[in-house]
């Protein structure tokens, strides 16, 4: 894809890219460098932009629109999770840079949306390139994944707590 300044700034402004100040001109090549692999994707309202249970192996990046992150429940219903829009500098699929494996919720599309598709083995090919890129972008995931990691882990103590009280509770009767 041909990079424009309102593209190097989109990207800059993204929390995995944040790290590159676009007003130094050797980090500014290095998004540059990003946004040439970057693979303009349309959806339309209602459409399915990654799906639960599929193998992923991109990361999106939400240049127009809104859309809505769902997950499926143990009964195999869906439940939305999230809506989210393009103002918010937003991307999905971030794992499928570091692990090409199963996608944990779905993303569809609420409006016509635009997306820039990055794809995991050519991101891993530049990073062989600039280290650097390799460096910060997969501390920031590790981020995510860690905080992601500390609420699951939380919300697991409170579920075990709720059903202790309820345990605790049914044998006093």
């Amino acid at each position: 894809m041909e990079y424009t300044p309102e593209l190097i700034e989109k990207i800059s402004k993204l929390e995995i890219f944040s790290d590159f100040d676009i007003n130094d001109e050797s980090q500014k090549a290095i998004i540059q460098k990003v946004a040439v692999l970057l693979e303009p994707q349309t959806y339309s309202a209602g459409d399915a932009i990654i799906r639960e249970g599929d193998i992923g192996d991109s990361l999106y990046i939400l240049f127009e629109g809104t859309v809505q992150v769902k997950r499926n429940t143990p009964g195999n219903e869906q439940f939305a999770v999230v809506n989210l829009n393009a103002e918010q500098n937003v991307f999905f699929g971030e794992v499928a840079l570091v692990d090409k494996d199963t996608r944990s919720a779905s993303v569809f599309a609420l409006t016509n949306c635009k997306a820039l598709k990055l794809d995991g083995e050519a991101f891993k090919n530049i990073c062989d390139e600039e280290p650097l890129l390799g460096y910060h972008v997969m501390y920031r995931i590790s981020r995510r994944i860690a905080a992601s990691l500390r609420r699951s882990n939380k919300d697991m103590l409170t579920l075990y707590t709720a059903l202790l009280d309820e345990v605790e509770g049914s044998s006093d009767l």
